[in-house]
Order: structure tokens, then sequence, then C-alpha cells
């Protein structure tokens, strides 16, 4: 996976996007709705959904995907989201596992404990 900027699109955009079924339009519709999507309950649901992926870069990004909500929104659903990352901790893929750490340190930077 290759590191690029994400334009700043509206919801329908991404959702195209992840959508496409093609995995790098996923990851970049995930990324663009963490970053710029506008309806934090949809983005957060999304994104939980995603976490589940078989394919470790969907699976990471939508991880990551919670720290970015938690940075840009000051709050997360705790109860959901922290033990998604806490397994994503213990994945068997070194990407997840970086992702889920960056998550989790901006969910602890962000949002009230």
């Amino acid at each position: 996976m290759k590191y690029e900027e994400i334009e700043n699109n509206n919801n329908d955009y991404y959702i195209e996007q992840i959508n496409s079924k093609n995995k790098e339009n996923v990851v970049k519709g995930l990324l663009g709705l963490a970053l710029y999507g506008s309806d934090f309950e949809f983005i957060q649901d999304t994104l939980v959904n995603f976490s589940k992926s078989e394919d470790e870069n969907v699976r990471g990004v939508a991880i990551l995907g919670f720290g970015h909500i938690a940075r840009l929104y000051g709050k997360i659903d705790k109860d959901v989201v922290i033990p998604i990352v806490l397994n994503g901790l213990k994945d068997k893929s070194e990407f997840v596992k970086g992702q889920s750490t960056a998550a989790l340190d901006d969910i602890n930077f962000f949002t009230e404990r």
C-alpha cells in the first residue's frame, strides 16, 4: 500500500469508493470518510464494519480511522471501539498492529478517559 493524499470530498463520493469493491478504492474511501465525513455515527459504524475485513489493508485503515475521528470529533464510542483496537494490537498483520497502535494513541490523547 502506498501513501497518497486523500481528497476532501462529500460522503457520497467516499461511499461510492467504499462500495466499489476495489481494495485501493475501499481504503481511500474509508480514509476520506474518517477525515472528511460529516456524520460521526455513520462514519464510526462504517469503520466498525470494515474493521472485520479479511483484507489486512482494509482492516488496518478502518482501525486507524477510529483515531482520526477521535481527533476530529473529540469523542468515540469506547465500549464498541476499544475492544476492536485492542484485538488489532494482537492481529497477525504487522500493518494492522501498527495502525491499531496509532489509533489507540489518538483515542487516548483526544478523548476523555
